[in-house]
């Protein structure tokens, strides 16, 4: 693996993200390059003000949101996403009233289930889907069919960082995309071309980080 670099948002020099490169298995896929978004869901001051880059999306579309339905360790994020969402401002100046912040939790099948008393914070509310980042989209694509299954609507999806603008019919916020990190390459891994260049793996990663191999 090479040295990790940081990335600061366009929009906020104090919104960052570190990346490094190398070849990294996901759940989905094969990908070039790490991206590190712990600062931006562990550090308080890093996750306050990415709360608030990703509230304008909706505040500028006059987006109600009921719930953020965090993965992935978001929850910190998610928390203060819902308080920027909730509290009045020059767009949304009489916003709906308070925004629930529901973790998430699978199965043995690894399909994400609520239990019967957080229920009520999915069945008939308007869910925003909070991830650190998206490459394939899958791990979206089933959290948004378990918010259908229990009643809930999907009117968002945001995420630190994404490959993907559109999920299912549905625009993803982000705050970096794939034109902050030139050469990000995501392989299906059966046809992995960091494998065919005989590129050993450097690590296994997922959304709560990676362990070295």
């Amino acid at each position: 693996m090479s040295e990790i670099y940081t990335i600061t948002s366009q929009r906020s020099d104090r919104v960052f993200i570190h990346v490094m490169r190398g070849h990294f298995i996901s759940s989905n896929n094969h990908i070039n390059y790490y991206v590190g978004t712990s600062d931006v869901k562990h550090n308080h001051n890093v996750s306050v003000d990415a709360a608030m880059l990703l509230a304008e999306y909706y505040n500028n579309t006059m987006t109600d949101v009921d719930t953020v339905l965090c993965l992935y360790e978001t929850q910190t994020l998610g928390a203060y996403l819902a308080h920027e969402l909730s509290r009045p401002n020059m767009m949304r100046p009489n916003p709906d009233g308070s925004v629930y912040v529901v973790g998430s939790e699978y199965d043995a099948a690894g399909n994400l289930i609520f239990r019967d008393n957080l229920r009520r914070m999915i069945t008939g509310k308007n869910v925003v889907i909070l991830i650190s980042c998206i490459t394939s989209g899958r791990t979206v694509e089933r959290a948004m069919e378990s918010v259908a299954y229990y009643g809930g609507n999907t009117v968002g999806i945001s995420s630190v960082f994404s490959m993907q603008d559109n999920i299912g019919g549905i625009e993803v916020d982000s705050i970096f995309d794939q034109s902050d990190i030139p050469g990000y390459v995501a392989y299906p891994a059966h046809n992995c071309e960091l494998c065919r260049q005989g590129m050993p793996v450097d690590a296994i990663s997922n959304g709560y980080g990676y362990s070295k191999l």
